[in-house]
């Protein structure tokens, strides 16, 4: 790979090792003795690596901007074996690694190359960032596709979400309803409205349904309540609809549900948090995996990967769920043992007291054409 490189030194010796060897191994260096133009520098020339040297004044403060402002941009400190102290103490700044003195071809080598590499690492973790967070945002934003009012309460009755159905019920824009209590909004009350069917939802931890008078809405309808915890708390899901909807009219929204997380664009797969057990998956999974949809149930999470791996996988994605780490490039094996490329990444959730692991599967040719896109 031919890299562009930026060495930021005011030590003609250091610049020429560095220049000579770097160029020798084919990538293409420019040095840079004024240190406080590196950055608007950078910016113009996008360098893959930059090396800085630690005898420069304030470098930790240019190795800071650089991070804030170039973060495609992976940084190597050019030292001594005596650390200097103001860079043992601090994190307030992110490099790749240090070039220690006296400077080798070896060293200079080896440093590069794990830069190089970290930095394609970097970048591809921004491609999966890109490809994830647009697979959550369609896969949350899946609830505006309902017609009927939905929206999520906090066990306090602070609105944290809602589908648009609601917004335009109300007339109101998020900035109105989110972050309010439900009865000040649906109720026009200033408190807890009596026989609230959210309050016996909470307490019982069992769904309520009844009819209920809503100010906001000028008439009765009925409302259902469904406590659920979610990843990082728990509360109330409330689904809002006319009377009259009849068993069909229920079957039919439940279905609309099913359908979005069928046709969602990616895979996605549902596994028991105790005993790693898949217990759903949508259509893209099971055609990526090979399976017929009643044999991928109750299949054991490890037979998924292949088998060197599996035990560094396992405990990653237990990790994620957990700690939320990174996740990492994996091997998949298919139904006919075929292997597949790809990253997964893991959300913790309960369902009705039922801890279970979410996992989004990113092939790595999805990524390809993300890149290309």
């Amino acid at each position: 790979m031919k890299a562009n490189i930026c060495v930021v030194s005011q030590d003609p010796e250091t610049v020429k090792s560095l220049t000579a060897v770097l160029q020798d191994i084919g990538h293409q260096v420019v040095a840079c003795e004024v240190p406080s133009t590196v950055v608007t520098r950078c910016k113009e020339a996008q360098f893959d690596v930059i090396f800085i040297d630690a005898l420069i004044h304030d470098y930790n403060e240019i190795i800071k901007n650089l991070n804030d402002s170039c973060p495609g941009t992976e940084v190597v400190v050019i030292t001594t074996y005596a650390f200097p102290e103001s860079m043992i103490a601090s994190d307030a700044f992110s490099i790749v690694g240090y070039l220690i003195k006296p400077l080798t071809d070896a060293k200079i080598k080896n440093i590069t190359a794990r830069a190089l590499r970290q930095g394609e690492l970097s970048r591809e973790n921004r491609r999966l960032l890109l490809a994830v967070t647009s697979a959550k945002k369609e896969w949350e934003a899946t609830v505006d596709a309902i017609e009927d009012p939905i929206f999520i309460t906090d066990f306090d009755y602070t609105i944290i979400r809602a589908n648009l159905a609601l917004f335009r019920k109300l007339r109101k824009g998020v900035k109105e309803v989110v972050g309010r209590k439900c009865y000040e909004i649906l109720h026009a009350s200033p408190r807890e409205v009596e026989e609230c069917p959210g309050k016996r939802a909470r307490d019982t931890g069992e769904p309520v349904t009844e009819t209920r008078m809503f100010a906001a809405l000028k008439h009765r309808c009925l409302c259902s309540v469904y406590p659920q915890v979610f990843a990082s708390r728990g509360g109330l899901v409330h689904y809002i609809r006319e009377p009259a909807v009849d068993v069909k009219q229920q079957a039919k929204t439940l279905t609309k549900y099913e359908r979005l997380f069928d046709d969602a664009s990616i895979p996605i797969i549902f596994v028991s948090a105790d005993e790693l057990l898949v217990t759903d998956a949508n259509q893209k999974a099971i055609s990526l995996f090979g399976y017929e949809p009643e044999e991928i149930l109750n299949v054991d999470l490890e037979s998924l990967f292949t088998k060197p791996l599996r035990e560094s996988i396992i405990s990653n994605i237990v990790g994620q769920a957990r700690h939320g780490e990174p996740p990492l490039k994996v091997k998949l094996l298919d139904h006919s043992m075929n292997e597949i490329d790809a990253f997964v990444i893991a959300n913790a959730i309960e369902i009705d007291k039922e801890h279970y692991i979410e996992l989004f599967v990113i092939p790595v040719d999805v990524l390809s054409r993300i890149r290309q896109g």
